[in-house]
């Protein structure tokens, strides 16, 4: 039996005994390169794979292997992985997709990464860009050559980011319907944990904490350096890059304190804004503030987490914290703003400033006039 016949034939296992999954390969166009790839990876409209891999695993390897696959596609890890480094984002993203791998009891080969359970590609991808405490020089050259010729770090299937930004708009959108049509025809084949998972992508609520963490991120200037590998993941076999530098530039976080965000939702929010931000070295400018600010206060790395008292209750504008900055001549990085929106037009800057802005909002009933608003729920689905 010939590498395709092989992957065909996982196929149709996966239609017989997993629908749901079987139901998702086929709208994958399976394609021989031996040259691209060196096991097997997605772009979301074909899986690669290379010959001389698939005739070295066995047929229930094959199956989890094209499952694996598949699910790249499903939790949408193609249209996720924007600049980030594509292998750091290729480990990051195995995590979630064995998860589910294993939970349908299918089997991949052997070395294949698991752990942190329940937690999504960009908050993986964020622990793992933490910094290496120690560098190994003894493997550079190990290193060079595995960069050179691998793009799969868990050896078990890659994913790679579609040819141009339009292919990624509507692959998105494809794959939605195409999910939402697999759990309709599939009703019951699926654990209860598995069609929930899915049932979000089809429903979308993504948490605040990943676009948090993805927004800070995407302003980042992470260096990925492959020639020195991180001493930290080389005992596991695996060979991910050190970082030269991760510099963020200063981050500012305005605290809306007219009394509209209680105690708890406040500690929610500095809590994960801290683990953010310990992955970067830089300074964190805390401004509290109602209709005027009453304090402003400058965090650095050493001195995470973020502890406030907050100061205020009275009414409500959002003027003071951005004319601050320019009259300071203060440029951030980007800006989070933790408010329940509670304003009149006018009290809002008329005018866009030129760094990111995010509006981390509990009110589901209001929209800023520019800038990003992302709804904040203490309470995140299970």
């Amino acid at each position: 039996m010939n590498s395709l016949q092989k992957l065909t034939k996982a196929r149709s296992l996966l239609l017989l005994d997993q629908p749901f999954f079987g139901c998702l390969v086929m709208r994958l166009k399976l394609k021989e390169d031996n040259v691209m790839t060196k096991t097997l990876t997605t772009d979301g409209k074909e899986i690669l794979y290379n010959a001389e891999f698939v005739d070295t695993l066995t047929q229930q390897e094959t199956v989890g292997v094209l499952a694996h696959e598949t699910m790249h596609v499903a939790l949408g890890h193609c249209w996720r992985m924007g600049k980030r480094d594509s292998q750091l984002w290729n480990t990051a993203c195995d995590y979630p997709v064995n998860e589910i791998i294993a939970k349908a009891g299918l089997t991949l080969p052997d070395g294949c990464f698991f752990g942190y359970p329940g937690e999504s590609a960009e908050e993986i991808y964020s622990k793992l860009s933490k910094p290496p405490q120690s560098q190994d020089q003894q493997s550079q050259d190990q290193q060079s050559q595995d960069q050179s010729v691998n793009k799969d770090p868990g050896h078990c299937g890659g994913v790679q980011p579609p040819k141009t930004e339009e292919d990624c708009k509507q692959g998105e959108l494809e794959w939605r319907a195409a999910i939402a049509s697999a759990l309709k025809v599939t009703e019951g084949a699926l654990s209860a944990d598995i069609a929930r998972t899915f049932k979000e992508i089809v429903d979308p609520l993504v948490s605040w904490k990943v676009l948090l963490r993805d927004f800070v991120e995407k302003n980042a200037r992470n260096d990925y350096d492959w020639t020195k590998p991180s001493k930290r993941y080389i005992n596991q076999g695996i060979f991910m890059p050190s970082l030269r530098s991760e510099e963020l530039p200063e981050v500012c976080l305005v605290i809306d304190t007219s009394g509209s965000i209680d105690e708890k939702a406040l500690s929610t929010f500095l809590n994960e804004a801290s683990q953010v931000l310990e992955c970067y070295d830089t300074t964190a400018r805390v401004i509290c503030c109602d209709n005027r600010i009453h304090s402003e206060d400058l965090f650095t790395k050493e001195d995470l987490p973020l502890k406030i008292e907050p100061k205020g209750f009275g009414g409500t504008s959002f003027l003071p914290p951005f004319k601050h900055l320019e009259d300071e001549g203060i440029t951030p990085s980007c800006l989070i703003y933790f408010t329940d929106l509670c304003c009149r037009r006018e009290r809002f800057p008329q005018t866009e400033p030129d760094f990111p802005v995010m509006w981390l909002t509990n009110n589901k009933e209001k929209q800023a006039p520019w800038g990003w608003t992302v709804l904040f729920e203490d309470k995140e689905r299970s």
